[in-house]
């Protein structure tokens, strides 16, 4: 069977974004079940925000919520490379660099490590070098929501994907509803289990729906992610100055 799956979701609980995101994970989940989606996976930023309560109320209505986690590598000051890990646990928050990633995965051979937008903001994300250069720690690799008819840096990173055999995936990176529907990966599995769609990812077992936005869209969210931004970093060069 084929299933609708986000797997790459923020939400009001993060604790670094949460404070532009109007909706809850409870919103989350009833607005997803409304779009027939059967899997998402909640990825807060540098904590482990998944509860069990969470995933109860996914599962009473037909859906998995897989625990993730969306951490920055290799903190400098303020750049940083973004990854995420689904099917993770608490302890994934101890995770610094990318050797202790590779310990990480020798140990929870059931997770999945996703390249979330390698292509895009320099000082929050991976790289296309870095992305190469660390290809071995990642399983999949994350086709951005964020693109147009005229700009596409998806296309650079789709041959890098190809080039080492790796799923690009499609996600929303959500921080709103809008583009939910619009972006997602659906998944051909034989049951409807975590373990079932991270092997089908791995296999590339699914296909991406996705489509471009307007100039209008992409315009919305720059504007929206520099009011962001002019809150969030004057904390983020505090911490990089004092705790790296």
């Amino acid at each position: 069977m084929k299933v609708k799956a986000s797997l790459h979701i923020h939400t009001k609980e993060d604790f670094q974004d949460g404070y532009v995101i109007n909706y809850n994970i409870y919103g989350l989940i009833d607005h997803a079940k409304i779009l027939d989606f059967k899997v998402l996976a909640l990825t807060g930023h540098d904590k482990y925000i998944y509860k069990p309560e969470y995933g109860e109320y996914a599962k009473d209505k037909g859906i998995i919520l897989m625990p993730g986690i969306e951490l920055r590598l290799n903190k400098f000051f303020l750049f940083n490379s973004h990854l995420i890990i689904l099917n993770c646990g608490f302890d994934s928050e101890k995770i610094k660099n990318f050797e202790d990633l590779r310990e990480y995965k020798k140990n929870h051979p059931e997770i999945l490590v996703l390249a979330p937008h390698p292509a895009f903001d320099i000082l929050e994300s991976m790289s296309l070098s870095k992305l190469i250069k660390y290809m071995d720690v990642f399983d999949a690799i994350e086709h951005s929501w964020f693109y147009s008819k005229l700009f596409n840096l998806n296309n650079r990173v789709e041959k890098i994907a190809a080039k080492f055999n790796k799923p690009f995936i499609s996600t929303a990176d959500a921080h709103i509803f809008n583009y939910i529907n619009t972006d997602y990966a659906l998944i051909d599995i034989e049951n409807l289990s975590t373990k079932e769609v991270i092997k089908a990812i791995k296999a590339g077992n699914f296909s991406n729906i996705t489509a471009p936005k307007t100039i209008l869209q992409m315009i919305k969210y720059i504007i929206l992610d520099i009011k962001k931004r002019i809150i969030k970093y004057p904390f983020k060069i505090v911490n990089g100055l004092f705790k790296n």
